[in-house]
């Protein structure tokens, strides 16, 4: 017993200990924008850019902006004006970009749609605009290599935003600006939340779900070249940059391309087929119709339990095969809980017997 839990304990402590490496892999600090709120109230390692007026807002509550944040407490909004000035931020990165890395940002955007900062004196804030993320060796402004270009942000609820880059030269210092670009609008704003900066490696799988027969998109996160998917056995070599999958089986999925700035891009994928689970039969109306308790989608073992509504297990299939016809209960609800053996789902919910 004591080694058990010496074992544990020792599993413990290695699982903290990588996710503390994991966490501190972001070479961003305070990420996530954490301080006090204010208008020209900037983040703690954060700095105003250059230019008049420059300094970007702590949100939420000012300029009428509602948005909670992505994570946290926090965030902050960057301006265009109608003056032509622009908003920026930089800091001094937590450690040096050494030329040649191939990195990823990921980093959370919106625009502050609501319509009270619309007509806000002196600004119409709520209009989308371009955000532009440059690295320098060393500080300075509007300068230094392009690694992001987020082009008229318009989205009114968080959304991440990705990209790749290499770095050219040493980068120690990260800069973010916002810009009118092709908005036609005088001035305009941008929401900033959970910024991430690491080295690139495979994208964490995405398990994606799609009802049965739904034709499923399946895009690489970033734009690139020679794009090689292998689908369950099937292999196509530098094909498109997304495929349509025809969800009639679950299917795995492995995606690997070299980005603009040609670093080595692999994304992983598994799509599951999602059982559309009826609420409502009427077996006992004597019509014939809609008397099965049938589950469309239903393409893996599966375990199903049905109970009354005191608990009592009034039906129980340990390979069910769309065949249950519950002509011996009395109408009411029943609740039924669906277990997929090969991918380990459970499907809780209600039927009502008519």
């Amino acid at each position: 017993m004591v080694k058990a839990h010496l074992i544990h304990i020792t599993l413990f402590v290695f699982c903290f200990a990588l996710n503390l490496k994991i966490v501190a892999q972001n070479f961003i600090t305070n990420p996530g924008f954490e301080g006090p709120d204010g208008i020209e109230v900037i983040p703690e390692d954060w700095f105003p850019g250059c230019g008049v007026m420059n300094t970007p807002d702590t949100q939420p509550g000012w300029w009428n902006v509602e948005n909670k944040p992505q994570e946290g407490k926090s965030f902050i909004n960057l301006l265009y004006k109608e003056d032509g000035t622009t908003e920026s931020v930089y800091q001094k990165l937590d450690r040096p970009i050494a030329a040649g890395s191939c990195m990823i940002i990921e980093i959370y955007l919106a625009q502050a749609c609501q319509d009270s900062i619309s007509g806000l004196y002196p600004y119409d804030l709520n209009h989308s605009g371009d955000l532009v993320i440059r690295g320098t060796e060393s500080y300075g402004c509007n300068n230094g290599q392009e690694l992001a270009f987020f082009e008229q942000v318009a989205n009114c609820k968080w959304r991440k935003y990705t990209s790749i880059f290499q770095a050219n030269e040493p980068i120690n210092y990260i800069y973010l600006e916002f810009l009118r670009g092709s908005s036609a609008f005088p001035n305009g704003s941008i929401l900033i939340d959970n910024f991430y900066l690491n080295y690139l490696e495979p994208f964490e799988t995405q398990v994606l779900s799609y009802a049965y027969g739904e034709s499923a998109i399946i895009q690489a996160t970033v734009s690139g070249s020679q794009f090689n998917w292998q689908i369950d056995e099937t292999f196509l070599e530098n094909d498109s940059s997304y495929q349509i999958i025809s969800m009639n089986q679950n299917t795995t999925i492995e995606l690997t391309y070299w980005s603009e700035d040609s670093c080595l891009v692999t994304e992983y994928f598994i799509l599951q087929v999602k059982p559309s689970i009826p609420n409502i039969i009427t077996p006992n109306n004597n019509d014939g119709i809609n008397d099965i308790f049938y589950i469309k989608g239903l393409i893996e073992t599966t375990t199903l339990f049905i109970t009354n509504r005191w608990g009592e297990t009034v039906y129980q299939n340990s390979n069910y095969q769309n065949d249950w016809i519950p002509t011996n209960l009395v109408n009411g609800v029943y609740f039924y809980s669906l277990r997929l053996q090969e991918t380990g789902r459970i499907f809780d919910g209600f039927v009502t017997i008519q």
